[in-house]
Protein backbone atom coordinates (compact mmCIF):
# COMPACT_ATOMS: atom_id res chain seq x y z
CA UNK A 1 0.00 0.00 0.00
CA UNK A 2 1.34 3.50 -0.82
CA UNK A 3 0.37 5.64 1.50
CA UNK A 4 -1.95 8.50 0.27
CA UNK A 5 -0.48 11.78 0.23
CA UNK A 6 -1.33 14.32 2.46
CA UNK A 7 -0.72 18.50 3.44
CA UNK A 8 3.05 18.01 4.66
CA UNK A 9 3.90 20.06 6.88
CA UNK A 10 6.86 22.96 6.11
CA UNK A 11 9.64 23.44 8.46
CA UNK A 12 8.60 25.80 11.29
CA UNK A 13 4.61 24.65 11.10
CA UNK A 14 2.16 23.59 13.45
CA UNK A 15 -0.46 20.81 13.16
CA UNK A 16 -3.68 21.96 15.05
CA UNK A 17 -4.76 18.56 15.92
CA UNK A 18 -3.04 15.44 15.90
CA UNK A 19 -5.93 13.52 14.32
CA UNK A 20 -6.39 16.09 11.00
CA UNK A 21 -3.26 17.24 8.28
CA UNK A 22 -3.99 20.48 8.65
CA UNK A 23 -1.19 22.88 9.78
CA UNK A 24 -0.05 26.34 9.94
CA UNK A 25 3.35 27.96 10.53
CA UNK A 26 4.05 28.96 14.17
CA UNK A 27 4.32 32.77 12.96
CA UNK A 28 0.33 32.37 11.45
CA UNK A 29 -0.07 31.15 14.91
CA UNK A 30 1.24 33.43 17.05
CA UNK A 31 -0.48 36.47 14.70
CA UNK A 32 -4.05 34.43 15.12
CA UNK A 33 -4.00 34.39 18.98
CA UNK A 34 -2.34 37.49 19.63
CA UNK A 35 -5.29 39.27 17.41
CA UNK A 36 -8.03 37.48 18.73
CA UNK A 37 -8.27 38.72 22.47
CA UNK A 38 -9.35 36.04 23.81
CA UNK A 39 -12.73 35.49 21.38
CA UNK A 40 -13.15 32.16 19.78
CA UNK A 41 -15.11 34.08 17.24
CA UNK A 42 -11.84 35.46 15.85
CA UNK A 43 -9.49 32.73 16.41
CA UNK A 44 -11.79 30.87 14.35
CA UNK A 45 -11.40 33.82 11.56
CA UNK A 46 -8.00 33.91 11.84
CA UNK A 47 -7.66 30.05 11.16
CA UNK A 48 -10.22 30.00 8.45
CA UNK A 49 -7.95 32.47 6.46
CA UNK A 50 -4.98 30.81 7.48
CA UNK A 51 -6.29 27.20 6.22
CA UNK A 52 -8.42 27.72 3.15
CA UNK A 53 -7.49 30.08 -0.07
CA UNK A 54 -9.60 32.98 -1.06
CA UNK A 55 -10.80 30.48 -3.77
CA UNK A 56 -11.67 27.70 -1.55
CA UNK A 57 -14.27 29.99 -0.06
CA UNK A 58 -15.19 32.18 -2.63
CA UNK A 59 -16.04 29.11 -5.14
CA UNK A 60 -17.92 27.04 -2.05
CA UNK A 61 -21.12 27.12 -0.87
CA UNK A 62 -19.71 27.38 2.57
CA UNK A 63 -21.08 24.51 4.82
CA UNK A 64 -23.16 23.43 2.63
CA UNK A 65 -26.15 23.95 4.94
CA UNK A 66 -28.69 25.82 2.52
CA UNK A 67 -29.99 24.37 0.19
CA UNK A 68 -30.80 25.58 -3.01
CA UNK A 69 -34.01 25.66 -4.61
CA UNK A 70 -33.90 23.80 -7.93
CA UNK A 71 -37.01 26.24 -8.92
CA UNK A 72 -34.32 29.38 -8.87
CA UNK A 73 -33.14 28.50 -11.98
CA UNK A 74 -29.73 29.76 -11.08
CA UNK A 75 -27.03 28.77 -13.00
CA UNK A 76 -23.18 28.56 -13.22
CA UNK A 77 -20.53 26.65 -11.63
CA UNK A 78 -21.84 24.10 -8.81
CA UNK A 79 -20.53 25.35 -5.56
CA UNK A 80 -19.19 22.49 -3.39
CA UNK A 81 -18.91 22.61 0.33
CA UNK A 82 -15.75 23.92 1.94
CA UNK A 83 -13.40 20.36 2.91
CA UNK A 84 -15.49 18.53 5.35
CA UNK A 85 -11.99 17.64 7.22
CA UNK A 86 -10.57 20.96 7.79
CA UNK A 87 -14.09 22.56 9.09
CA UNK A 88 -14.38 19.64 11.42
CA UNK A 89 -10.75 20.64 12.54
CA UNK A 90 -11.41 23.72 12.87
CA UNK A 91 -14.45 23.38 15.17
CA UNK A 92 -13.27 20.79 17.35
CA UNK A 93 -10.08 23.02 17.73
CA UNK A 94 -11.64 25.98 18.52
CA UNK A 95 -13.69 24.20 21.37
CA UNK A 96 -11.11 22.29 22.37
CA UNK A 97 -8.85 25.40 22.90
CA UNK A 98 -11.85 27.75 24.70
CA UNK A 99 -12.17 24.66 27.03
CA UNK A 100 -8.17 24.51 27.85
CA UNK A 101 -7.91 28.20 27.99
CA UNK A 102 -10.39 29.50 30.74
CA UNK A 103 -10.34 33.04 29.94
CA UNK A 104 -11.46 32.43 26.22
CA UNK A 105 -14.75 33.31 24.93
CA UNK A 106 -16.66 30.11 23.45
CA UNK A 107 -18.13 30.80 20.55
CA UNK A 108 -21.64 28.79 20.03
CA UNK A 109 -22.19 26.36 17.35
CA UNK A 110 -24.39 28.92 15.55
CA UNK A 111 -21.83 31.73 16.02
CA UNK A 112 -19.29 29.01 14.51
CA UNK A 113 -21.41 28.52 11.28
CA UNK A 114 -21.77 32.36 10.80
CA UNK A 115 -17.90 32.84 10.99
CA UNK A 116 -17.73 30.36 8.36
CA UNK A 117 -20.41 31.98 6.00
CA UNK A 118 -19.17 35.81 6.44
CA UNK A 119 -15.76 34.50 5.67
CA UNK A 120 -17.30 33.08 1.99
CA UNK A 121 -18.82 36.31 1.71
CA UNK A 122 -16.06 38.48 1.92
CA UNK A 123 -14.19 36.16 -0.18
CA UNK A 124 -17.50 36.51 -2.84
CA UNK A 125 -17.55 40.27 -2.46
CA UNK A 126 -13.37 40.43 -2.87
CA UNK A 127 -12.80 41.43 0.12
CA UNK A 128 -9.87 38.99 1.24
CA UNK A 129 -10.54 36.93 4.34
CA UNK A 130 -6.98 38.43 5.34
CA UNK A 131 -7.40 41.86 4.60
CA UNK A 132 -8.47 42.73 8.47
CA UNK A 133 -7.04 45.85 8.15
CA UNK A 134 -8.32 47.85 5.20
CA UNK A 135 -7.58 51.71 5.39
CA UNK A 136 -6.04 51.25 8.73
CA UNK A 137 -9.62 49.91 10.47
CA UNK A 138 -10.72 46.68 11.12
CA UNK A 139 -13.33 45.52 9.60
CA UNK A 140 -14.44 43.17 12.36
CA UNK A 141 -13.97 45.97 14.90
CA UNK A 142 -17.88 47.01 16.47
CA UNK A 143 -19.33 43.30 15.19
CA UNK A 144 -17.05 41.10 17.12
CA UNK A 145 -17.62 41.95 20.80
CA UNK A 146 -19.64 39.16 22.70
CA UNK A 147 -21.91 40.92 24.57
CA UNK A 148 -23.23 40.36 27.81
CA UNK A 149 -26.42 38.54 28.05
CA UNK A 150 -28.09 41.22 29.52
CA UNK A 151 -27.38 43.25 26.29
CA UNK A 152 -28.68 40.26 24.48
CA UNK A 153 -32.15 39.83 26.81
CA UNK A 154 -32.49 43.18 26.66
CA UNK A 155 -32.14 43.85 22.83
CA UNK A 156 -35.04 41.95 22.13
CA UNK A 157 -37.13 43.61 24.88
CA UNK A 158 -37.15 47.21 22.89
CA UNK A 159 -39.92 47.51 21.16
CA UNK A 160 -41.05 50.99 22.27
CA UNK A 161 -43.93 49.81 24.65
CA UNK A 162 -43.44 50.32 28.54
CA UNK A 163 -41.03 52.91 30.38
Amino acid sequence: MVPQPTDHPTEGSKQLLNNYPVYITSKQWDEAVNSSKKDGRRLLRYLIRFVFTTDELKYSCGLGKRKRSVQSGETGPERRPLDPVKVTCLREFIRMHCTSNPDWWMPSEEQINKVFSDAVGHARQGRAVGTFLHNGNSYYEGTDHPGSQDEVFNRGMQDGSGD
